[in-house]
Order: structure tokens, then sequence, then C-alpha cells
């Protein structure tokens, strides 16, 4: 019994390794191909020969294996902690963000994009509320498909701009109706590709919980400090359209969250609802961060040194996270209200002219 378990743990290892490692493909495949033979002979199974190049016969008893592997793939299950699955301030916003049924139906439930919601709906400082159907937000829209651009073309959005950098848009470009405008905004310059390069160095475990924190907070700082110019541009073009506009960046969360939050401090929504709208997306990405921390659990069979809390940070959101924005516009510019004014170029009559605009 212990020879078929050691026989079944190496050769589960050994199947994993076409979908982490990079190399030949017919080396690979040999690999496996012995590994379940090895598997089959120490089990008892009928096996086949490894070496023939089809690798399509199929042993009489195969299922075991294969149950055996979803049992194994069941176990990498992770689910989202409550202190980032979004559950709370989802709660809160429909709470106390205004009409509670309108808030909820922010959400635009479109096939192939994940945390895609209206701006609009939330309640002001001054009563109002911000208009829908002017300013969305979502994750990247390289996976949109043309069964899609029906329900997107209703939305009337006539402006998709793109806050990733060159690098992230490689491979995963957006797929857009041929009447939307699309626009390549970065928020960040980064000619050396060190946000992408980012998924490596922790997959290598080269980064911990804290340095995932540090580095994460630091961002947020940075793009009200660092790269003020790219941010007051990106929301000078938001604001002055006359169309529906759709801004986004890789996963809808940071960048997004961010420029979100400088939109509704300009129209005037409470702080504490805008943290409360930024935290919202874990509850909308909730699936897709267990997705990613599954991945991780079990791709820490081949790569031991990866680190589970450092992936969930950098797979979701946390209030100290906008915090770090507020706190540098507070401390370097002496709060949000001389921030618009002076940094972002907005006048008081000018902002009076954009909560005309975007709020009733």
């Amino acid at each position: 019994m212990q020879n078929r378990k050691n026989a079944l743990n190496q050769t589960v290892f050994l199947n994993l390794i076409p979908r982490y490692s990079v190399g030949d493909y017919e080396a690979r495949s040999i690999v496996v191909r012995k590994s379940r033979a090895f598997l089959y002979q120490q089990i008892g199974m009928k096996t086949y020969n490894y070496s023939n190049n089809t690798g399509k016969a199929v042993p009489v008893k195969a299922w075991w294996f294969y149950v055996a592997l979803g049992s194994f793939m069941l176990s990498c299950k992770v689910s989202v902690p409550a202190e980032h699955d979004g559950k709370a301030a989802y709660n809160d916003l429909t709470s106390r963000g205004g009409d509670s049924a309108a808030v909820a139906r922010r959400y635009i439930g479109l096939e192939n994009t994940v945390n895609f919601r209206d701006l609009g709906g939330l309640k002001t400082k001054d009563g109002r509320t911000v208009r829908k159907g002017l300013i969305y937000r979502s994750d990247n829209l390289s996976k949109l498909e043309q069964d899609d651009f029906g329900a997107f073309n209703a939305l009337r959005i006539g402006t998709v701009y793109d806050l990733r950098t060159d690098h992230e848009i490689e491979g995963k470009e957006d797929r857009l109706p041929a009447n939307v405008r699309y626009m390549h905004t970065p928020v960040v310059q980064d000619n050396a590709g060190e946000i992408k390069g980012l998924k490596k160095r922790v997959l290598n475990g080269e980064i911990t919980e804290q340095q995932a924190r540090d580095m994460t907070a630091r961002f947020y700082a940075d793009a009200v400090t660092v790269n003020i110019g790219s941010v007051k541009s990106i929301l000078k073009q938001i604001t002055s359209s006359d169309q529906p506009v759709l801004y986004h960046c890789s996963a809808g969360k940071d960048r997004t969250g961010i420029i979100s939050a400088l939109i509704l401090s300009i129209v005037n929504v409470d702080r504490q609802l805008i943290v409360d709208d930024f935290m919202v997306s874990n509850y909308y990405r909730r699936a897709r961060a267990e997705k990613t921390l599954g991945k991780a659990k079990l791709g820490r069979i081949i790569k031991p040194k990866l680190n589970m809390d450092a992936i969930e940070i950098l797979s979701t959101v946390d209030e100290s996270f906008i915090h770090a924005t507020f706190n540098a516009i507070d401390s370097t510019y002496g709060g949000m209200e001389p921030f618009i004014e002076k940094e972002l170029g907005i006048d008081k009559v000018a902002r009076r002219m954009l909560i005309e605009k975007f709020t009733e």
C-alpha cells in the first residue's frame, strides 16, 4: 500500500511538469508517459509503451489515476480570508452608499470580464448622487468576444482608456467593437518590464508578504506623487469626455481603483464611502482570487518557496493601499481640496461644473 501511495505522489508531481515547466515539449511528454507507466505498474494497472509518440493508448483502469488526480486537485482549492473577500465592504456600500438597489445594480455582469461596474449610483456629501451610465471601470478587455459586443455597445461607451504598460498589454490586447476608440494611457512607465516581471519573482519565492504589502502601498502613494503627471492627464481626458467612457488596468483593482477614488473625490463623495467602493473589488473578484490562490497552492509542489500570503496580497486589495494614496495626498499637498485645485488644476469653478456634470 505504501508503495502505491509513493507511486501516486511521484506521478502526480511529474504530471504537473507540462503545466509549470518551460522546456522541450517532447522531453516533457516522455516524462509524463514514463510517470504514468510507473504508476500503472506499481498499482497493478495495465500499461502502455511510453515510447510510442502518439501516446494515445489508454490503460484499462485509467479511471483510478484520474480519480486520484482529481482528488488531489480538489485539495488545492483555497478560500479568500474574510478580511479580503469583500463581503463586509459590499454590505457597507449597499447600506450607506445611497439607494441599496441602485448601488447593487452598478455591477455590469458582462461575460468574459471581471469587476466591470458603473462608477455612478453613490451618494455624495452634499446629498446628490453620482450619475450612472457615464463612467465605467473594469479589468482588461482581452477576453471580450464578438458575442459580448452588443451588450458592450448598449452602454454607449465611446472611448476605452487602457492604464497598463506596454509589457502588460503584449499578448493581452483589448478586444473592442470597431466603433469604440482605444486610448493607451499608462499610469506608470515601465520600460524594464518590472510590473510584468513581478509574477516571476513571486513564483520564485523572492517576495515575502511584508514586501508585497510595502511594495503595493508604495505603488499607491507614487501614483499621486511620482506619477502625478500621468494621473492628471488621464483624469482630464476622462472627465472632459462628452461620451460615456471606460478605463481599466490588468486586474481592474489597483490603478483602476486609484483613478476611481480620485474621480469620486472630485465629485465630493465621502472618503469612507470611497474606501468601501474600493474594497468591493474583492467582492467581485473573489472567484478570480481564489482561482489564483488554488493554482499557487498547486504550484508550491515544484515552487516550494512560493509565498501564499504574498500571492493573496497581490491578488486582492486592502484598505491600507488606498489609504496610502490618501495619506500621500494629505502629507504632500495638505489635503484633498488643495490637491484637486493645485495639482490636478481643477479650480472651484471647474469643479462645480464637473459636479454638475457627473452628479444629480
